[in-house]
């Protein structure tokens, strides 16, 4: 099934900072993420040249995807979505844009698959301008805050959460290494690794689960070139003492 079909964004971002040349992704299709919902019944995936948010209909015996009604939801013309993260309540849908440095707020429907947009916010700080490519987003576990981050800017931005899951810029953290991609909590939710891709590292930070806050801990792993951190969830196959 053909699923890049479809009009290629503007390489000038919607929502681009002022001064900004981000160009990353609308020279063709440029599917960057795929997932499923939280009930497993349908699966999403963005296409950063496209602008668009894609969902499909899961069917887990046959193994098969199809689309959705509808099928796509649109960005802003080359605001390129890259990444998302949904809300542990599972009805609200947080997604980063990587040349228009925003964070968009759907409301997402668990019976239908439709997102709603309801809100957007610029994942810089107040008077930005220039280049920035956004890259990771994740909401904390507990659901109070968002995190996003951001490359050139080398930052990851702190939102709260509202009680309706609208979005509060409450500040940032130097990611202390350059190109940061990717992004992950550890397991206690204590800690955030911080990939900076270009300056061969990974940056750890301590999570401050009141606040929301990042504190770097001094702590750099060496790591040639890393894109992305991920658990691994040793469960009942742990040695046995």
């Amino acid at each position: 099934m053909k699923i890049d079909a479809g009009k290629i964004g503007p390489t000038k971002a919607a929502n681009a900072p002022p001064g900004s040349f981000a160009f990353s992704g609308h020279d063709r299709t440029h599917a960057h993420m795929i997932e499923a919902d939280p009930s497993g019944r349908f699966v999403l995936h963005v296409d950063l040249g496209l602008d668009q948010i894609f969902t499909w209909k899961f069917d887990a015996q046959k193994g098969l995807l199809t689309p959705n009604d509808p099928p796509a939801i649109s960005l802003p013309p080359g605001d390129g979505p890259r990444h998302f993260h949904f809300h542990p309540n599972g009805r609200w849908f947080y997604s980063i844009q990587e040349e228009g440095s925003t964070v968009v707020l759907f409301d997402y429907n668990a019976a239908t698959g439709r997102l709603t947009a309801r809100q957007t916010i610029s994942s810089l700080p107040p008077g930005f301008a220039g280049s920035n490519f956004c890259s990771e987003i994740m909401v904390s576990a507990d659901g109070r805050f968002v995190y996003a981050g951001n490359r050139l800017h080398d930052s990851i931005a702190i939102f709260s959460v509202g009680k309706n899951g609208e979005l509060a810029f409450i500040g940032e953290e130097g990611t202390r290494g350059n190109y940061p991609r990717s992004f992950n909590f550890d397991p206690t939710g204590q800690f955030l690794y911080s990939c900076n891709q270009r300056g061969d590292n990974v940056a750890v930070f301590r999570v401050d689960k009141k606040s929301g806050g990042l504190t770097f801990t001094g702590h750099y792993t060496p790591v040639g070139n890393p894109s992305i951190i991920v658990f691994l969830d040793l469960g009942d196959t742990a040695p046995k003492k």
